[in-house]
């Protein structure tokens, strides 16, 4: 259990001084871990693809969209391959990332093991101009120019496993980047700061029989500048085929998720997310589609 305490201590130490948010989010993170760990590629020497969209705050037009794609497989000899991608888009900004996640498993004892992750990848950043409505349609700004960058990156991640509960601790992109650089006297950056994505959960078996389970679990989101984004979730499980849940985030969201499998192997899965922040209660509610194939 000494592994135990001293990942739970990290991740408390995490979640005291940081904060969040920059990059995008989603409420069905443990079916995508590895786009925040590159550990969780292959846990349980397993394989899967994943395909999740989501559309945030419907009432705004041009509101975020991001759309994302994980697959990963066990390679053999403790090793996991897999591939990341996620797409975010608002208004007349894009950026795709595009990542190799590494993972490798060490066995701490019969019921303990910690994989341990590297993920190599880069972000295209475009800003698209073009189409902005200026109030001089015979005057160009100067300062409204279209920018495409490409950024490499490097991430990080550990993921604890014992028998039925895990924790994970994952940095997906660890240097510091400008989106946009200055030119011609002219500032036109906008940095992006590492994230600090943590978890924590645990699967309890409440009926053998029924193979009724319920997963509980928290996922925070940290980056030194903004509040801390907790999610409290907890799903319930029927033979494997159906889950049913809830995730209440900090600042007044919550969300409803459905899972149903299709097939032993395919599973598909929506969320809800009703925004009740007091700022923004006129934003509208955000939806998530998911599309998991396990191998």
């Amino acid at each position: 259990m000494k592994y135990t305490y001293i990942l739970v201590s990290l991740l408390i130490l995490l979640s005291g001084d940081i904060w969040s948010q920059q990059q995008g989010l989603v409420s069905q993170y443990r079916q995508q871990m590895s786009l925040f760990n590159p550990a969780t590629v292959s846990i349980n020497e397993s394989s899967n693809l994943s395909i999740l969209h989501r559309r945030q705050w419907n009432n705004v037009p041009s509101s975020p969209i991001s759309t994302s794609l994980t697959y990963g497989f066990y390679a053999g000899k403790n090793v996991g391959l897999g591939l990341s991608i996620v797409t975010d888009k608002v208004f007349i900004e894009q950026s795709t990332f595009v990542g190799i996640d590494y993972s490798y498993k060490i066995q701490l004892d019969e019921t303990a093991s910690l994989y341990l992750g590297l993920k190599a990848g880069a972000n295209l950043y475009s800003l698209n101009t073009f189409n902005l409505n200026t109030y001089n349609p015979y005057y160009v700004d100067p300062s409204l120019n279209s920018v495409d960058d490409l950024m490499p990156n490097l991430g990080i991640g550990a993921y604890l496993q014992k028998r039925s509960f895990y924790i994970s601790v994952g940095i997906p992109r660890l240097l510091s980047t400008e989106r946009a650089r200055a030119a011609n006297g002219r500032v036109t950056s906008v940095r992006d700061i590492p994230h600090i994505y943590s978890s924590i959960g645990y699967n309890f078996l409440v009926n053998k029989l029924q193979n009724i389970r319920i997963k509980p679990s928290i996922f925070t989101r940290n980056v030194i500048g903004a509040p801390m984004s907790l999610d409290f979730n907890t799903m319930v499980s029927f033979l494997d085929r159906f889950e049913l849940g809830a995730t209440y985030r900090s600042g007044g969201n919550y969300a409803g998720i459905v899972q149903l499998g299709v097939t032993e192997s395919l599973k598909i899965a929506w969320t809800y997310e009703v925004n009740r922040q007091l700022e923004l209660s006129s934003v509208g509610d955000s939806l998530e589609f998911l599309l998991l194939y396990e191998f």
